[in-house]
């Protein structure tokens, strides 16, 4: 079934005059998580119901448009109910709720109507009561039928506790917002003060942890970047902006390298892979998932081979037609990596060891070369490394298919 979102963004917020919805969190308003959650779930539109916009909910939905959202504003109830095709399921977000990805992601997978809770506990205390046992989480999943109806009974009730108590009556089933909760997930949370708020927004930023790949991804950019990510984050940049200043420096290396200004080049070319990494802890911050990085990364990389190229056709000038070669086993073993990832993937390969070679990798082992040897053999060195990373995933991929062979998988 088609999903859609409805969130009501009505109550004002204990910290001030503003409605929830505009709470601060991480450099976004809460409707821009709230919005990214209904959109990673599959909502294809997302109805805000709203009786007033001020300026800062004005700029929040901007932006989410900006970024591909379909959203749209609904003064009152009726309106609301208009938006919806008959046949949607509706996720149902209240005003200032928050819950983890995989838990919303459980409820849309249950049956229809259903309702997400937590036990009554003190924890929990300004969740809506349902029962003695249970409280509301503040997501529900109804269809668009169920909504008109209670559009048309409504009255000066509030929709959503009314929707809830309609959902009761007809036995929608309970979806426990605690099961399964990882390390990533998002607690339940409601926006009414600054100690909620400075949970969410705690818990989002620790998403920006260790990228998951080589020794460089995990541990070197994690020292480099971390004093960025606060900055970044608490001036709203948008984190394209930093993939596009990534590329803007690699070219700038490749740029001082067709000069002959080798060292500026492999100087800059780390900085980049720091920015990159810096841009993709931002979109984890988020959970975003819709920034183009390919297009960013490519770019990037080819900037590096530039700078390779250049090198090489400098020794080369000297050291014979050799040297090409040997530069050239550079991109190729790297390529040769990159287009084994789906084999390894598809043969259930355990995960690539640490030191395995990356083009981030050799961009910062190669000032560390240049420094210890010469020009030369920084290109064998960095060579020797790449080829020899191939060699170990073409030796974990062929074991992997013998072993699988021998078994008649």
């Amino acid at each position: 079934m088609p999903i859609a979102a409805l969130i009501t963004a009505q109550d004002q917020t204990d910290m001030g005059d503003g409605l929830r919805a505009t709470l601060p969190i991480a450099g976004r308003s809460l409707l821009e998580v709230q919005a990214a959650i209904a959109r990673r779930a599959g909502a294809s539109h997302i109805v805000l119901l709203v009786e007033r916009v001020p300026a800062a909910l004005a700029q929040a939905i901007d932006r989410l448009k900006r970024q591909g959202a379909k959203i749209a504003v609904a003064r009152s109830v009726p309106d609301a109910a208009a938006l919806f095709e008959p046949d949607e399921h509706i996720l149902l977000i209240a005003d200032g709720c928050v819950a983890g990805q995989a838990t919303v992601d459980r409820l849309l997978a249950s049956t229809t109507p259903s309702v997400l809770v937590l036990p009554d506990t003190q924890d929990y205390a300004d969740f809506e009561r349902i029962d003695a046992d249970a409280r509301w989480a503040g997501f529900a999943v109804i269809d668009a039928a169920a909504l008109s109806e209670t559009a048309e009974m409504l009255g000066d009730w509030d929709l959503s506790s009314t929707l809830l108590r309609r959902l009761l009556q007809q036995d929608a089933a309970r979806i426990d917002a605690l099961v399964a909760q990882g390390p990533e997930e998002t607690p339940p949370i409601i926006a009414m003060g600054a100690a909620a708020i400075g949970a969410l927004e705690a818990h989002m930023m620790q998403r920006a942890g260790p990228d998951l790949g080589d020794w460089v991804q995990r541990y070197l950019h994690r020292l480099v970047t971390a004093p960025l990510i606060g900055p970044l984050v608490a001036r709203k940049v948008d984190r394209r902006h930093v993939a596009l200043a990534a590329v803007g420096l690699g070219w700038a290396g490749a740029a001082f390298a067709l000069f002959g200004l080798f060292w500026p080049a492999v100087l800059l070319l780390p900085l980049a892979a720091a920015l990159a990494s810096a841009e993709r802890r931002m979109a984890r911050i988020w959970s975003d998932r819709q920034a183009p990085a390919l297009p960013f990364t490519a770019a990037r990389y080819l900037a590096a081979m530039c700078v390779l190229t250049m090198i090489a056709r400098s020794i080369a000038a000297d050291g014979g037609w050799g040297w090409w070669l040997v530069a050239t086993l550079v991109p190729a073993s790297l390529t040769a990596l990159w287009a084994f990832r789906p084999i390894g993937k598809a043969l259930d390969v355990e995960h690539a060891p640490l030191w395995r070679a990356s083009a981030d990798a050799l961009a910062w082992i190669a000032p560390v070369l240049a420094v210890l040897v010469d020009w030369r053999w920084m290109v064998l060195a960095l060579a020797f490394y790449a080829f020899l990373s191939f060699l170990s995933s073409f030796a974990a991929v062929r074991s992997r298919a013998l072993a699988r062979k021998a078994r008649g998988v």
